[in-house]
């Protein structure tokens, strides 16, 4: 927590930010002026909830108090701390009485208001008025009364002494619209008919809309707000409205919360972040920050939570994730409910829908959705646009790439949750875990660090290979160590088609292509060894390196070499066995050599193993026919005519399989074949018998 409290509501009259000083000093030279031209009067200090109005009366009565020309008497009576209408009154009139001197020549006159009082007053309540020294302040209770004592003659005798009074006397009554309507009125009525007393006066501090809405539930007004408003102008003489915040004080004032919880959590944003926030404040958050409490209570909030995310997540997200979850509470539980696969993109089905769907139908569509949640019509489009500089599917229909180098905003799936649970979920690591454990790992190849990475990568593969992409660059040890730990998460990871999340498999293609880039040099060969030593080891080498030389990212020469080493190794101990006992994966080492060292390397070498044997045409086509998979499901695609032709010729197969190629198919050739070397046949001898009449029309031609 901050050394300020942001959870702090009582007046601050010590710590004038707001030009209150000269709001209540103004104040008190009109009530200089009012006492002039009146014996009594009621005054009203109107603001909205949280504008300072408790911290401006404290100012006032301060000032009243210590006046130079006339010192008051101020008596704070706060309605809402009774129980009901009747202790209400009685509290009222006691105070009153005890506001008025103590010497002895005052004795007999604080008796004569004490019997007005006693007139008017709910006896019944007498002994259960807490804090109230009821004996002190009904003295003649039990006196026998003579003569003209109706509560009219005891309101004048009453009267007669409060003109006498050299200070006035101001009941401050402060949170009237925290009252029931029927306090309310009873308040209006001590006041209006009972309390309008000589050199007493009265300052009501209020909510307007407050007021008025109570008013509006009572048989004065029936729901009528006019009449409301003007049963409220015959009890109101003078109106002290607080000014709002003006727009410099509301952006002091936010700048300064801001700037404090950056300094208590070392937090130093970047550019880009100070404009998603500038952004959101202007589109958004300055409509709803309108009081001192309002932005109190929004910074209160970041601060009691923040700190178990603290370098867990983005500071502005969550600041602005936040301020919905204060001031909007319905658009807060749809986020993590209805709406969480449309923002995240979790759903094929909502991928496909906002691919189709035009900017300003999306845009309509959400301003719908938010009015259902309770979301005032004015403020629509400021949520809309705060949610989506939060969640870029919702702006683009895309994953936009703007804010992609900073991996914990609220719109990553990887985070998402934890700016929900107030810190890292259970089937996570937090990110201060995860470098710590890579640093670990690089520093000292410490073995339990290795294994707590393993497990991550075997369990959840995609999210960890996230991580690494964002933690493993400047640890060359750590990438050392964990290539042959990819390359067993890669002979099992599912190769989707699609997916919003993108595929396993390429996942860790990706974070192989990032750790070949960051192993160093003198480690290479022992690398390489340690991952050929796995089963898709040197495939996925020469599938990275092809991918980082199609992104023309520089490679280290020697890596490369022995990458090829590798394959050429694995494809010589194949060149003595038929290809029909070779396995798909087997045969795969064939293509990522040719790959890797280069066809001019390869292709003599494979040309001989078909000329000489032991491979024969058939099956060579047969195992060149490439595989569309999708999970772990295979089924045979396309025969790869580039490869055969490179390789000896296409004339080489035509003349070799010729009798095969001329004969009729038995049956229909599917659309789709599992992948078994007896499918692999009857979908060559096809697709062959298929191009070599395309060739030779082409001749004739």
């Amino acid at each position: 927590m901050t050394q300020r409290s942001y959870f702090r509501d009582d007046p601050e009259p010590d710590r004038d930010r707001l030009e209150r000083l000269n709001f209540a000093n103004r104040t008190i030279d009109a009530f200089t002026e009012i006492r002039k031209q009146s014996k009594s009067s009621v005054a009203g200090l109107i603001a909205p909830w949280g504008a300072g109005k408790s911290t401006t009366l404290e100012m006032i009565a301060k000032g009243l108090q210590g006046g130079e020309t006339s010192q008051w008497t101020v008596v704070d009576l706060n309605p809402w701390m009774y129980s009901d209408v009747e202790s209400l009154q009685l509290g009222f009139f006691v105070a009153l009485r005890e506001a008025l001197p103590k010497g002895k020549k005052w004795g007999r006159k604080r008796e004569r208001v004490g019997n007005f009082f006693t007139a008017v007053s709910p006896m019944g309540k007498v002994n259960g008025l807490v804090g109230v020294d009821a004996s002190s302040a009904l003295e003649s209770l039990g006196e026998k009364i003579a003569g003209d004592m109706s509560a009219n003659a005891l309101k004048k005798r009453a009267e007669e002494v409060l003109e006498l009074l050299e200070d006035p006397i101001l009941f401050v009554m402060d949170d009237l619209d925290r009252l029931t309507p029927d306090e309310l009125l009873m308040v209006f009525k001590l006041v209006r008919l009972v309390g309008r007393l000589p050199n007493v006066y009265y300052l009501l501090a209020y909510d307007e809309k407050t007021l008025l809405d109570l008013i509006q539930q009572t048989s004065v007004a029936s729901g009528d707000r006019v009449r409301a408003r003007d049963y409220m102008e015959k009890i109101i003489q003078v109106r002290f409205d607080i000014p709002d915040l003006h727009p410099k004080q509301r952006t002091t004032l936010v700048d300064s919360a801001i700037n404090e919880l950056l300094t208590t959590y070392s937090i130093d944003l970047s550019e880009e972040d100070q404009e998603t926030f500038a952004n959101a404040y202007r589109s958004c958050l300055r409509h709803y920050l309108t009081t001192p409490r309002a932005v109190n209570r929004y910074f209160a909030q970041i601060d009691a939570f923040y700190g178990s995310l603290d370098q867990e997540v983005n500071f502005i997200d969550f600041s602005l994730v936040t301020f919905i979850r204060t001031f909007e509470p319905g658009v807060y539980k749809n986020i993590t409910g209805p709406w969480r696969d449309e923002l995240l993109g979790e759903a094929i089905e909502a991928y496909l829908t906002s691919r189709k769907e035009s900017p300003s139908d999306r845009e309509a569509r959400w301003h719908a959705m938010l009015s259902e949640s309770h979301v005032p019509l004015a403020n629509t489009p400021g949520i809309y646009k705060l949610l989506s500089s939060l969640f870029p599917r919702l702006r683009s229909g895309n994953q936009d790439q703007r804010r992609a180098a900073d991996r914990r905003i609220i719109g990553d799936r990887d985070y998402f949750d934890r700016y929900f649970n107030f810190g890292v979920p259970d089937d996570d690591i937090s990110d201060t875990d995860f470098k710590r454990t890579i640093v670990r790992v690089d520093e000292e190849f410490d073995i339990e660090s290795l294994e707590k990475v393993s497990v991550a990568l075997a369990t959840d593969t995609k999210r960890t290979c996230r991580k690494l992409e964002r933690f493993l660059p400047g640890n060359p040890n750590a990438a050392a160590a964990l290539l042959p730990v990819l390359a067993e998460i890669y002979a099992s990871a599912e190769h989707d088609l699609f997916s919003v999340d993108g595929s396993s498999f390429l996942h860790v293609e990706g974070i192989a292509q990032l750790a070949i880039t960051e192993i160093p040099i003198a480690q290479i060969p022992e690398v390489v060894s340690a991952v050929d030593s796995k089963s898709y080891g040197a495939i996925m080498l020469s599938s990275a390196l092809s991918f980082l030389d199609h992104k023309k990212t520089p490679v280290e020469s020697s890596f490369r070499l022995h990458a090829a080493r590798a394959l050429e190794q694995r494809v010589t101990s194949f060149l003595t066995q038929p290809l029909e006992e070779m396995s798909t994966h087997d045969f795969r080492h064939v293509y990522h050599w040719r790959v890797t060292a280069g066809k001019e390397a390869a292709d003599p070498t494979l040309k001989q193993a078909l000329v000489t044997g032991p491979w024969v045409a058939l099956d060579f086509a047969a195992r060149s026919i490439s595989v569309m998979t999708s999970g772990k499901i295979g089924r045979l695609s396309e025969v790869q005519f580039d490869f055969l032709d490179e390789v000896i010729g296409l004339d080489y197969f035509y003349d070799s399989m010729g009798s095969l190629l001329d004969e009729e198919p038995s049956a229909p050739i599917k659309h789709y074949y599992e992948d078994t070397i007896e499918n692999r046949r009857i979908v060559a001898i096809s697709q062959l018998r298929h191009r070599r009449k395309q060739d030779r029309q082409g001749v004739g031609e």
